[in-house]
């Protein structure tokens, strides 16, 4: 499922906070960088687990696992969560030593970062990348001993410190006559990537000559405590101070408790080396004279060098006297057009001298039609007889080469219509007074938004009366390429003539119901009419039960829409190749129409995701089948 492995420093979410991403919303900065409301000129896409600066903080992890899984996987991580009994499929007990052995770090990093539909898990866009490592080194901690791991730091001490070093850097006495460096057990790259087994299996079978066989001198509980102690070692200690039970009840403080790391060692200095890089205009204009750029480097997450310089009329800039510390990260940041833009975070590798931070930043506009909705996601959940829930999750893109930004200050940017009649509006990432406003017939997003596809997403749900029967009129204020719908089977029923029925599809035993829409302008409206009741009891409250398949914006129902918009693209690419569809090429003039293109639009876009094509690429073909598109209506409207 990985392209390739990819080092990023935390710092690169932390920098993050001020783009349109709802990955930094929890986001506590560093000490020291209050001042660097830095907007990244790249989107952060996963293509490997992303590995902090400093070690995950299991105890900070145990809130956020209380709060976000233990309601499905159970307090001590044994799948006997509260919600478990409404899964179809049994919850992954994290909890047990089976389990936990054979589980690497890199992949519950990455089951937390995506999530697993077909396991009904979502992914948890509310949490920082430093959020998702704690709550995985909690999730592993639950499976180890505290006698375990005290044995295996006695049999470290005697069998593994004289080479690997007293806290495991590699760094120990006989390092130094080995013929291969001892492997530096702390880094969370290395031991990321091991499961237990796997940790085991180096211990006992060793690899000669630089390290022998322990199978023969450690009985097997011995070697399992080891495995455990080492897998300690990359997490913070000591833990800080525990949190309380009254919290750990109500599930507050998730994402707001304030944890003093340990601080890394630094590494050792490489001498002074150059930071350079290049500012470029996305948009296509001239840079101001006398630009300032602010370089800052972290130690830890501790700001210990800020330098300033001013960069050259060609748009380069330079810091020609910087340490180079192995391990040090290096952001640069300029101001422009009133934001702050920064560079990616480079962290120094050995024996390197030279950096290169190019920064790319862009002009504004007001103009809020640059935003397209590429998806947009509904789905509903009969609560009672006499209410429906409404999610809706947009997908959207700022098409443009500017950053968007508000008229006025505090003024929203985007806006968004309710259905007259809607009631108790909730946000996946925030409340009204903060990040979005409240509007006469709605709300808006007050969040800048840079250039980028489908890097800009805004989900909410609210409630509407129901007396079997509903038409909702939804507006739209921006253009809508594609709608998708989600419902369960056996609960309302949807008829519209914008929509189209694409039948029911199973998702590990249960059924949804599955439509589709496309091409909706700037003030159109979705109208949908919904019909039935609570009958067949797939989604009965009856006892006080809470059976809906959609708590709040709860896991479940973020699930549901994501499998929906995954169900939307298999239905239209159908059996014809990804890249036949993407090219159009083979397809005659008679069989290309608005849904075949569209269909290309659809299979570009998961193939970018996929991170199967760059990103200039996509970007050109994409605006080409925009416009063929456009042309294709432009010609059945005049025809008609």
């Amino acid at each position: 499922m990985k392209l390739r492995l990819v080092l990023f420093s935390i710092l690169s979410v932390i920098l993050l906070s001020a783009c349109s991403f709802s990955l930094a919303a929890d986001i506590t900065p560093p000490p020291g960088s209050e001042n660097l409301p830095l907007s990244a000129t790249q989107p952060a896409a996963l293509s490997g687990p992303l590995f902090p600066l400093v070690p995950p903080n299991p105890d900070n992890g145990r809130v956020i696992f209380q709060e976000k899984c233990a309601p499905c996987h159970g307090p001590t991580g044994q799948g006997d969560g509260p919600r478990a009994v409404e899964l179809p499929n049994p919850v992954p007990a994290l909890g047990s030593v089976e389990l936990a052995r054979q589980a690497t770090p890199a992949r519950w990093f990455s089951l937390v970062y995506r999530g697993n539909l077909e396991r009904f898990m979502p992914p948890f866009p509310s949490l920082s990348d430093s959020e998702r490592w704690d709550v995985v080194a909690y999730a592993l901690s639950l499976s180890a001993s505290e006698e375990n791991i005290a044995l295996g730091r006695q049999v470290y001490q005697e069998q593994c410190a004289r080479c690997h070093g007293e806290q495991g850097k590699g760094d120990g006495p006989d390092a130094a006559s080995l013929s291969q460096a001892p492997t530096n057990l702390v880094d969370l790259a290395y031991s990321a990537e091991k499961s237990a087994i796997d940790l085991y299996r180096g211990i006992a079978v060793g690899n000669p000559p630089a390290m022998p066989s322990f199978g023969g001198q450690l009985s097997e509980d011995e070697i399992w405590a080891l495995t455990e102690f080492v897998r300690s070692l990359t997490f913070v200690s000591p833990p800080a101070a525990p949190v309380s039970e009254a919290t750990l009840a109500t599930g507050a403080g998730a994402g707001q408790v304030e944890v003093t790391p340990t601080v890394a060692a630094t590494g050792a200095s490489q001498g002074m080396g150059v930071v350079s890089g290049v500012i470029t205009n996305g948009s296509g204009g001239s840079l101001p004279d006398g630009l300032t750029v602010i370089l800052h480097g972290f130690d830890s997450m501790q700001v210990v060098i800020t330098q300033t310089t001013t960069v050259r009329p060609d748009g380069s800039y330079s810091f020609p006297n910087v340490e180079m510390v192995e391990g040090r990260a290096y952001v640069a940041s300029v101001e422009f057009d009133q934001l702050t833009y920064g560079s990616d975070v480079s962290v120094v590798p050995p024996n390197v001298n030279a950096l290169d931070l190019p920064i790319t930043v862009y002009e504004t506009t007001t103009d809020a039609s640059v935003i397209t909705v590429d998806r947009l996601h509904l789905f509903f959940d009969l609560l009672d007889e006499n209410t429906v829930r409404v999610v809706e999750l947009y997908i959207m893109s700022n098409t443009s080469d500017k950053t968007l930004i508000a008229s006025e200050p505090g003024q929203p940017m985007i806006r968004f219509k309710l259905p007259v009649g809607s009631t108790n509006l909730e946000f996946d990432d925030s409340v009204l007074g903060e990040r979005y406003v409240e509007t006469p017939d709605g709300f808006g997003d007050t969040m800048t938004v840079r250039p980028g596809s489908g890097n800009y997403q805004v989900l909410f749900s609210f409630e509407m009366p129901y007396n079997r029967r509903l038409e909702l009129a939804q507006p739209v204020l921006q253009r809508v390429e594609a709608v998708v719908i989600l419902v369960p089977e056996g609960s309302v029923r949807i008829r519209s003539d914008m929509i189209k029925d694409d039948g029911l599809r199973d998702v590990q035993g249960a059924r949804y119901h599955l439509y589709s829409g496309s091409g909706l302008e700037p003030g159109d409206e979705l109208r949908l009419t919904l019909s039935g009741g609570l009958g067949g009891g797939s989604l009965s409250l009856d006892g006080g039960s809470a059976n809906s398949l959609f708590v709040g914006l709860g896991a479940l129902g973020v699930a549901l829409i994501v499998a929906g918009a995954w169900f939307y693209r298999q239905s239209r690419l159908k059996a014809a190749e990804v890249e036949s569809d993407v090219l159009l090429a083979a397809g005659s003039p008679a069989q290309e129409n608005p849904d075949t293109v569209m269909d290309a639009i659809i299979a570009l876009d998961d193939l970018f995701q996929a991170g199967q094509l760059p990103e200039a690429a996509y970007n050109q073909r994409r605006a080409e089948l925009k416009a063929r598109l456009q042309e294709l209506k432009d010609a059945s409207a005049s025809a008609k």
